[in-house]
């Protein structure tokens, strides 16, 4: 059975101020000025009754935990931005009453995804349980990106199977160190500045930039859902495939985003640009919720189709090197709480390299901790992660020249994958995805299980 409730250990007592990282800062604008919102969606399947009464004791022990809390935009221009207590949810659990049919569930995981969500205002994330026709259940955490990453979403439903909580965060009166705060960051502020100054001045001493071929753009401004496809390989034909090809399971998964890629025509000057994003946490008292920097690795269309032991050396030292040493961008974000926020739908697009490489995002969880499976007390048959946007109108997903992300983590007996695409006349329907996906994995003589199956 589930721990009830219990006092924040040591470890999660000592929580940092209030203010949220320049990354979050940054991440809340960009979404507020350009009109998207990415979430996380984890969802379990059960092919057995669940314990209703333990899913809501989770449920309540997420809503005094990590993920209990919203943004509070500063009241001074250029502020920090804090985080303050969200008010507690309904106490009842989110059932569904009808049962639907197993064919339904990527709609309705989809349909989950468009629940109303606001980091300001709150809800800032929700859960919803729905049964199936065929016996089983299946259950779905959202949160807005805005509040909390990958890791950060998996450390919550961690902190919420064995009941800790997480104190609240009261931000009355803090005016006072809203203005402390500022002058705190002038000597970060100042070095971002400088660093500004050389990025722009190096930017201008080139003579050629490169440039992304023009986007078609419709006039269509239908609203489109991000079609996903979950599978699950069992690990020990992964890794078999992997040494086979000379590599670690980490290389193989960089080899087959790159294949991912080439197969949705995201290439560039005969290259794919994948990006990593590396964890930055110091530990699990840190409340960022959004702390990684990006690893950017290059990689040649036709090496993924070969051994892959060069490709894993390139890739440890470019993951290596995002450790140890910030990125241009996280040199910037200290100027974040100035930028105006007309600028952050420009600066969003600049930063996703859209139109210039058109990236894969690569992220890999690694092993996820049991709790993660058993928030009825018992391990769920099936689990999944993604992070996705939500429904966004067809000319600006267009305008990106489409988006497209591999998510990945380790259960027990699994590597578990999740494939998110939309690219302009390649795939624009699910059953576009899957039939990639398919092809993908039979080229590396891999077959998996879906979610939905």
């Amino acid at each position: 059975m589930m721990t009830q409730a219990k006092p924040v250990s040591a470890q999660l007592s000592n929580i940092p101020t209030p203010f949220l990282t320049f990354a979050d800062h940054g991440m809340y604008l960009a979404h507020q000025a350009g009109g998207q919102h990415a979430v996380i969606q984890v969802l379990w399947r059960f092919r057995r009754p669940v314990d209703l009464d333990a899913l809501t004791r989770f449920y309540g022990h997420l809503a005094h935990g990590r993920l209990a809390r919203l943004i509070r935009p500063a009241q001074l221009p250029f502020g920090r931005h804090q985080w303050s207590s969200a008010p507690r949810p309904s106490p009842v659990l989110a059932v569904a009453a009808d049962p639907i049919s197993p064919v339904a569930l990527q709609s309705w995981a989809d349909a989950q995804v468009e629940l109303p969500l606001d980091p300001t205002l709150g809800p800032a994330w929700n859960f919803t349980v729905q049964p199936l026709t065929d016996g089983s259940t299946v259950a779905s955490l959202v949160v807005s990106h805005c509040i909390a990453d990958g890791m950060a979403a998996t450390l919550a439903i961690g902190e919420a199977v064995r009941g800790e909580r997480w104190p609240s965060v009261d931000v009355a009166g803090n005016l006072s160190k809203e203005i402390l705060r500022i002058l705190k960051d002038m000597p970060t502020t100042f070095r971002a500045l400088a660093e500004l100054i050389r990025t722009v001045w190096a930017a201008r001493s080139q003579t050629r930039l490169t440039k992304a071929s023009p986007a078609t753009i419709t006039a269509n401004d239908q609203t489109v859902a991000f079609p996903s496809v979950f599978i699950r390989v069992p690990i020990s034909d992964w890794d078999a495939r992997a040494a086979s090809l000379g590599a670690n399971r980490l290389a193989l998964l960089a080899a087959v985003t790159a294949a991912f890629a080439e197969a949705l025509g995201r290439v560039r000057d005969g290259h794919v640009t994948l990006l990593f994003p590396v964890n930055q946490r110091d530990g699990l008292s840190d409340s960022g919720g959004n702390r990684v920097s990006l690893a950017t690795f290059k990689v040649p269309v036709d090496e993924p189709r070969g051994r892959l032991h060069q490709l894993q050396r390139r890739l440890q030292a470019a993951l290596l090197k995002t450790r140890r040493e910030p990125d241009s961008l996280a040199k910037l974000m200290p100027l974040v709480p100035f930028v105006p926020r007309r600028a952050f739908s420009t600066a969003g697009r600049l930063a996703l390299g859209a139109l210039a490489d058109l990236p894969v995002t690569c992220s890999h969880s690694g092993d996820l901790p049991a709790d993660v499976l058993m928030i009825d007390g018992i391990a769920a048959d099936r689990i999944c992660f993604r992070g996705i946007d939500r429904k966004l109108p067809r000319h600006a997903i267009e305008e990106r020249q489409g988006v497209a992300t591999l998510h990945s983590g380790l259960i027990p007996g699994f590597l578990l994958l999740n494939f998110v695409a939309y690219q302009p006349g390649v795939v624009t329907e699910p059953r576009h995805l899957r039939a990639i996906v398919e092809r993908l994995l039979a080229a590396y003589d891999l077959a998996g299980e879906s979610f939905d199956g």
